[in-house]
């Protein structure tokens, strides 16, 4: 039997092995993923020499870095040798905000859930593309439904709109040029002026409509989650059939949403500081 000493012996070194094994790998992995982080947080692309330089290694290194990233489809090289990213990637800021937002929004979702049992659902902003982040669906057998990670429209949607219209006129046209602008239903607006007509009124009630916009048959109310300032990268839906789209509801809906959207930007505040 090992005494007590040896086996303490024994644990270090084997902690010790154990570190030495994982650290090329644990650099390699912190290098490759601070050239995702570089290439996503620029519009140009980037040559193999600034990104040596930025991450602190040699070219040969670097190329065989760049090289796994490309072949796994991360990154891309342009006509000029050049390394770009197109994915969405959430800078360390968004990434902050989009784990708060998700943590002190679930547990409002769930309740506005419980209210009527219809689908609920969370969007947040990446730079030029709106995406739904978090969802809870009915309880009905018959549903409208959504999906985490989908790209939201940012001229039909609630959950677009309610966050669109808020944003600088720049940031706004290139949400609507980003995603483009066409027909998904004929209730679709597509003319420029009176979709900037519909985020006018957005922001001024507070709360935006889906009306049968996306999806024939379907109804949609959202809100934005506004923080300190008015900022707004954040919103809050709840989505139904059409057939379950009563008076009632469709007088007392608005301002439900724009009470839990409220909620989660008071937790929101006081979770980010």
């Amino acid at each position: 039997m090992l005494s007590q000493s040896n086996q303490k012996s024994k644990r270090r070194s084997a902690k010790t092995v154990s570190r030495a094994a994982l650290a090329p790998e644990s650099r390699s992995l912190a290098k490759g993923l601070m050239i995702v982080e570089a290439l996503a947080s620029r519009e140009e692309s980037m040559p193999l020499k600034d990104i040596a330089a930025l991450i602190g290694l040699g070219k040969a290194s670097t190329l065989r870095l760049l090289r796994t990233l490309q072949g796994l489809g991360y990154i891309h090289r342009d006509e000029h040798e050049n390394y770009y990213c197109e994915r969405v990637w959430p800078t360390m800021k968004q990434q902050m905000r989009l784990t708060a937002l998700k943590q002190c929004a679930r547990p409002v979702l769930e309740r506005l859930n419980a209210e009527l049992g219809e689908t609920v659902a969370l969007a947040f902003l990446f730079d030029d593309v709106i995406r739904v982040v978090d969802v809870i669906e009915s309880t009905h057998h018959i549903r409208m439904s959504n999906y985490r990670g989908g790209i939201l429209q940012p001229y039909a949607s609630s959950l677009g709109k309610s966050i669109t219209a808020f944003q600088t006129p720049e940031l706004a046209q290139r949400l609507l040029y980003t995603y483009g602008i066409f027909a998904l239903t004929p209730n679709t607006l597509t003319d420029f002026r009176a979709i900037q007509d519909d985020l006018a009124a957005v922001r001024e009630r507070g709360y935006a409509w889906d009306r049968e916009e996306t999806v024939l048959g379907g109804i949609c109310c959202g809100a934005p989650v506004q923080m300190p300032g008015g900022e707004v990268f954040a919103a809050v839906s709840m989505s139904m059939p059409k057939a379950r789209f009563t008076k009632q509801i469709e007088e007392v809906l608005p301002q439900m949403m724009k009470d839990y959207a409220a909620e989660i930007g008071k937790a929101l505040k006081k979770a980010l500081g």
